[in-house]
């Protein structure tokens, strides 16, 4: 999921929240794939490794939730 914002109105703003959740993007990304390179080298079973990424995904949408919370004032 990638974001360009290109309004001006506030645009401070959105991009401080943009490249935050680029951030969180970023790291989703690479916790997912850790979770994938352990399910592949058998570390884990696909139970545990789809356990471990709903759990991720849940954490990156509240953490979605609170930067949009702080950055744009919504809740």
């Amino acid at each position: 999921m990638s974001n360009n914002p290109t309004g001006t109105s506030g645009s401070g703003r959105c991009s401080a929240y943009y490249d935050a959740l680029r951030t969180e993007e970023d790291a989703l990304s690479d916790a997912l794939g850790h979770i994938r390179a352990e399910e592949d080298a058998g570390r884990v079973t696909t139970v545990e490794a789809a356990t471990e990424r709903v759990g991720l995904l849940e954490r990156h949408l509240e953490r979605c939730r609170q930067l949009r919370a702080e950055h744009l004032g919504e809740s």
